[in-house]
């Protein structure tokens, strides 16, 4: 997860103008990646490109966007996030739209919402007809937060979003997306606590699955795993299933979008593998997409967040 928080934002930055031909978005350079490798990465298995003049939530016309920062949902100074509002009218009256939240990574332990900056600009330069949000999460180097406490911070942003509604102008319906940590959390938090509903739809971009595997507890992984649950991996595997989406996904889950990289060795591919098994046992609505000479710094594809907006579309 540091990996993707340090490397992989910086190599979205350099890729964003890749994902659409019309974008404007200013590349910054990745010193540690060469411009060809995310152009010439191999497409993803078993999948067909979206059409972007099916969808529903792409609009035809560009739409500004009120830019609101560092909106405290809590009382830490890590309780905030920034919130984007297109404005779009449409008979003379302000169109309600739903919301598409997002998560950094990180270990859980470190990161900040302007890292994934980049993700932003090139949705609202997709002209989606849903509210932004980017959004920070208390972490785990603070004494006594786990993931629980993270948890009760996705539970806190989308009650006070949804408590809002009217004076926002959003629909109450949210698609959760992350990075690494945050795609853990966004997972888990839809398939253990949307008992409302208001989660139709939950995606990642290599989250850790299954934390109770050796292969994703190797190194500083390890101890940032057993902060994260607030006990050892010994004598407490209950905890750990608890914490992991491959346990508690159920077969009425959110619908469900991930990506995973065969050359990842901090979430490593068999952890996608295993959840894919899952989803597809469970017959839970999902797409599982393998770039198989990806990594976890996760160069950005031109595909990746173009296939997101393509299911977004489907449940939102």
């Amino acid at each position: 997860m540091k990996t993707i928080y340090l490397l992989g934002i910086l190599v979205m930055m350099q890729s964003c103008n890749l994902l659409n031909e019309k974008a404007e978005i200013t590349p910054l350079q990745n010193p540690l990646t060469t411009p060809s490798s995310s152009k010439n990465s191999t497409p993803p298995e078993n999948t067909t490109p979206p059409k972007e003049e099916d969808s529903e939530i792409v609009g035809n016309t560009k739409y500004t966007y009120e830019e609101r920062k560092d909106i405290a949902y809590g009382s830490d100074e890590l309780q905030k996030y920034d919130l984007y509002l297109p404005k779009i009218t449409e008979g003379g009256a302000q169109t309600k739209v739903p919301v598409i939240v997002l998560f950094h990574g990180g270990n859980w332990s470190e990161g900040d919402k302007s890292f994934i900056l980049p993700m932003v600009e090139y949705l609202k330069q997709k002209n989606l007809r849903c509210a932004i949000v980017n959004a920070n999460y208390r972490l785990t180097f603070k004494s006594g937060v786990t993931y629980r406490e993270q948890l009760d911070d996705i539970r806190a942003i989308i009650n006070k979003l949804s408590g809002e509604a009217g004076s926002l102008n959003i629909d109450p319906k949210f698609f959760l997306m992350g990075i690494s940590a945050g795609g853990h959390l966004a997972l888990l938090y839809s398939y253990t606590s949307n008992s409302n509903g208001a989660v139709k739809a939950v995606g990642g971009i290599v989250p850790p699955a299954d934390l109770t595997t050796p292969d994703i507890r190797q190194g500083r992984m390890d101890t940032d795993i057993t902060k994260l649950v607030g006990k050892p991996f010994e004598g407490n595997l209950e905890e750990y299933k608890n914490a992991s989406p491959y346990f508690q996904v159920k077969s009425n889950a959110t619908p469900t979008i991930v990506f995973y990289g065969g050359k990842d060795t901090v979430v490593p591919m068999a952890q996608g593998t295993a959840f894919n098994n899952k989803l597809i046992d469970l017959k839970v609505p999902h797409e599982y997409k393998i770039y198989q000479d990806q990594g976890h710094e996760w160069s950005v594809l031109p595909e990746t967040l173009d296939f997101t907006i393509s299911f977004i579309d489907k449940y939102m």
